[in-house]
């Protein structure tokens, strides 16, 4: 695959001598998210700042190592996993999706190693969802502004379903929010492992059990809330009531599960 550079940030890039991929994948960074070292290689994410003409930009630049997995369309060669957050993050960019805006994307093997770089322009005045709803009062504050976030996070979770994109990590801290107590926008950031799936409501049964898992200190009444919202309705029919318990069910199974893993170690 050929790099890919931003237009907009080409000249960004070239002033600071990192508009080719050895050039990014040499230049030291101060890791945001340390490497993990799983799948046989390792994947971390690191923040980096850029000045053009005195303003200062801020980025995230994630690296991989034999990092990859398994596609149909590379077999029987796995391709890098941020090969398809690339794709996710072009096609949701030309859908006007709320989303990180790529900067550069590059594969190359270094070392007969294959090697993968994602950089992508910094969500300012953002924050995830949990810092917002966990380190605050958030749930304590008056009844409109909790309900005009969870709407605005509904219809952005609605929206990529009906985009046909399963998230399969939508946690809390993957829910970015500008605005919240007053005009709130999200955006949806590590679409890494997120999937096509035609399948509207398994891609709602899936995320939104994860989402309510991973919820914390959210009250029956907010979540119940979230997912009348999610659903578009205002009264619970018997089909929303049988969906709803099926999500709650698939939470407590993931949860239990977890325990398990935990208890294991």
């Amino acid at each position: 695959m050929n790099t890919f550079i931003a237009p907009e940030y080409a000249s960004l890039l070239r002033l600071h001598q990192l508009d080719g991929f050895t050039q990014l994948w040499n230049h030291e960074v101060n890791w945001f998210e340390a490497p993990n070292h799983r799948r046989g290689g390792w994947s971390g994410v690191a923040r980096m700042q850029l000045e053009d003409e005195g303003k200062a930009h801020g980025f995230f630049i994630k690296k991989q190592q034999n990092h990859g997995r398994w596609s149909l369309a590379t077999f029987p060669k796995q391709e890098p996993t941020f090969r398809r957050e690339f794709q996710h993050l072009q096609f949701l960019q030309g859908k006007q999706f709320a989303a990180p805006e790529v900067v550069f994307y590059g594969e190359q093997i270094v070392d007969g190693k294959m090697c993968a770089i994602l950089m992508t322009k910094e969500l300012a005045q953002y924050q995830p969802l949990d810092v917002i709803t966990e380190a605050t009062d958030f749930f304590a504050k008056p009844k409109q502004i909790k309900q005009q976030l969870l709407q605005a996070v509904a219809t952005t979770i609605r929206r990529l379903h009906g985009l046909h994109l399963m998230h399969r990590a939508l946690y809390p801290k993957h829910i970015f929010v500008s605005n919240a107590e007053a005009a709130p926008s999200v955006a949806l950031i590590d679409l890494e492992k997120a999937r096509y799936s035609p399948f509207f409501w398994y891609n709602a049964y899936f995320d939104l059990a994860a989402l309510n898992r991973h919820s914390i200190g959210w009250s029956k009444t907010s979540r119940l809330y979230f997912f009348k919202q999610y659903c578009q309705i205002s009264r619970l029919t018997w089909a929303s009531k049988w969906f709803c318990r099926s999500i709650i069910a698939r939470s407590k199974r993931q949860k239990a599960s977890a325990k398990k893993r935990i208890k294991s170690t």
